[in-house]
């Protein structure tokens, strides 16, 4: 969507009448029924006109084409300013510009990575010459009037028109941004004149309009390039190879796709019921290769954006390919998306749905399952009730069958069983729901899984990070300091009786359990969840516990410190949801080791009861 395609002559009278902020605001409440916020409106105002100086110095012929906030498909990013026209040997063209309003910047570790002043405190972001090329190579890749008409040439560069470049030593002309910035030239506040020529020489001659109408109103699709892209990184590789009632969960998905070719008008929900480690993210990148071979407009959902950037670096792992990246979308992006817009969305970890995204209103009647129910001809969800560890998570299977039920869809269930997590010990998920209480049925541990309780958290940080390089995991029984400084981390989760105090992991790194630098951090559940590791160290924190007198596990409310998870207290009487949600969060953190998982229990009683337990 675009929310102003003009003439660059109209474009220039709109800045001069002062007109731009209420052409700008009507065009968004009419095209998306939307009121513009006052920051949004200011920051218009403050950059569109240094661009129409440079379009006015540019000395372009009236019929080029200005278009203003072009919203990517599917995602909440947009391109703040495109212009189409002819070159003077009447080439085609359509450039990108990426405005910022930044006065100053560092650089900052992590590729494309920089550190400016962002919402009211220093923040990290990516470079403006990466956020220009990231969304040219996004048009490329899903606009088909571009990568069908290859007589468009489409370029990208950054205008920061407030930034007066240091003449010494620029942060964001440092040698690590060089690739980034070849593609995408970075200007500053006197650098007008040049951008101004670039943009002559691209667009001088005019003749934008059919250009704008053509990138406007281009398919949305994932090229061909990219769709071989997708599948030469699954076919072969071992780890996503399909097993069982895998292969039979794949394969109903596969069959009910095929059937919209004769069933147009009828919307098919499948729900892939499974533990941890049943291989459901195996099962949804498998779906997702045969899906874009197969022309089908697909893209795969994780709520969680930590289990999304591991799904991607894991799928894309040292390839070029980073466009992959735009085909994995957060379960927020579904809001204004119309009926049927997809062939199939994937969305995995559904049970982390919520009613509503961050900073998202709510549209009256529909949740995000709602939301991808009717975006979709076919809806995947791959759920588990038990690893529901918030009061904000609805996404449980009888919630999904209402929300398929309302958009008359056809529901389909399919049950996993298989466990490839936890050296394959299905033994070791029965005796864990045992021990937890989910099952009254007494199991013993057996199997090659490496399950022990240690007396003292500093062996866990010698047995699980020193000795087998894996990674530590907390239940949410410690306040987290929010808004440290940059790079002092506060060693938040302190055991005092045993000199014991490490941070929670970087929220910065939201690749934090597969990097390097992140080993002697410690991983909630937010962070975790959906992940595995060869080994994990668990500290169970005294929000979970164990009363020998009525011999079964307890939580404790005062020491579940995640307030935006807690549930209201229950009236007398009723039923306490914290009390799932603890024993989910335990379960969940303590399967996501593939090899062993060790554990320390601050309530000395639930060590005890998880000794004898473990050695019945």
């Amino acid at each position: 969507m675009i929310i102003y395609n003009e003439t660059s002559s109209d474009f220039i009278s709109h800045i001069y009448e002062n007109k731009i902020g209420y052409v700008l605001k009507e065009n968004v409440f009419k095209r998306m029924n939307k009121v513009v916020s006052e920051s949004e409106l200011r920051s218009w105002e403050n950059s569109l006109p240094q661009m129409a100086k440079v379009l006015r110095d540019a000395g372009l012929k009236k019929d080029t084409h200005v278009l203003l906030e072009y919203k990517l498909p599917s995602t909440e990013k947009r391109i703040d300013f495109l212009i189409t026209g002819r070159d003077q040997k009447g080439k085609k063209n359509a450039m990108i510009i990426e405005l910022k309003q930044w006065n100053k910047a560092k650089a900052a570790e992590g590729n494309g990575i920089v550190r400016t002043f962002l919402g009211g405190r220093e923040r990290e972001t990516v470079h403006p010459s990466y956020q220009a090329s990231s969304y040219k190579r996004f048009l490329l890749n899903f606009n088909e009037s571009l990568y069908t008409d290859t007589s468009i040439q489409l370029s990208s560069c950054a205008f920061l028109h407030n930034y007066i470049q240091n003449p010494n030593s620029e942060p964001l002309l440092d040698k690590r941004y060089k690739g980034y910035l070849d593609e995408s030239p970075l200007f500053f506040q006197f650098n007008d004149r040049d951008l101004a020529k670039r943009i002559k020489n691209l667009v001088s001659e005019g003749q934008g309009g059919s250009i704008a109408e053509a990138i406007e109103h281009g398919r949305i699709r994932p090229s061909k390039k990219l769709v071989e892209t997708v599948g030469s990184l699954i076919e072969g590789n071992e780890e996503f190879i399909l097993l069982d009632e895998q292969k039979v969960a794949y394969e109903k998905v596969v069959s009910l796709y095929n059937k919209l070719e004769t069933q147009t008008n009828q919307k098919h929900v499948i729900i892939i019921k499974g533990g941890p480690g049943t291989g459901k993210s195996v099962i949804g990148l498998n779906l997702m290769s045969h899906l874009l071979k197969s022309d089908a407009y697909a893209e795969y959902i994780t709520p969680n954006q930590a289990f999304r950037e591991i799904l991607r670096k894991k799928l894309v792992g040292k390839s070029s390919h980073v466009e992959v990246r735009d085909l994995f979308k957060g379960s927020a992006s579904y809001v204004q998306t119309p009926k049927d817009y997809f062939d199939v969305l994937i969305c995995d970890e559904a049970h982390r749905l919520k009613e509503h995204g961050h900073m998202k209103k709510k549209i009256e009647g529909e949740n995000q399952a709602t939301q991808i129910i009717r975006s979709s001809k076919v809806s995947v969800f791959f759920v588990d009730d038990m690893q529901i560890i918030s009061k904000k998570d609805i996404g449980s299977v009888k919630l999904i069958e209402e929300e398929a039920k309302k958009l008359e869809a056809d529901i389909h269930v399919v049950e996993l069983e298989s466990q490839y997590r936890c050296s394959g010990s299905g033994n070791y998920i029965s005796w864990l729901n045992s021990l937890l209480g989910f099952t009254e049925v007494e199991v013993p541990l057996e199997g090659e899984f490496e399950f022990k309780v240690v007396s003292n958290p500093n062996e866990l940080v010698e047995e699980i990070i020193e000795k087998r390089g894996g990674r530590l995991l907390a239940g949410y029984a410690w306040d987290w300091t929010k808004n440290a400084p940059f790079g002092q981390l506060p060693n938040d989760v302190v055991i005092e009786e045993h000199n014991f105090a490490l941070p929670w992991n970087d929220p910065n790194r939201i690749d934090w359990a597969i990097h390097p630098d992140c080993a002697n951090q410690i991983g909630c559940i937010h962070t975790v969840q959906g992940l595995e590791m060869d080994y994990v160290g668990v500290i169970i924190g005294k929000d979970l516990g164990y009363d020998p007198e009525t011999n079964s596990i307890i939580i404790r409310r005062e020491e579940f410190k995640d307030k935006g998870a807690r549930p209201a207290k229950p009236k007398k009487g009723q039923d306490n949801p914290l009390f799932d949600l603890v024993r989910n969060t335990y379960k969940t953190l303590m399967t996501r080791g593939m090899k062993g998982c060790y554990v320390y229990c601050c309530d000395e009683e639930l060590g005890r009861y998880l000794k004898k337990k473990s050695k019945l």
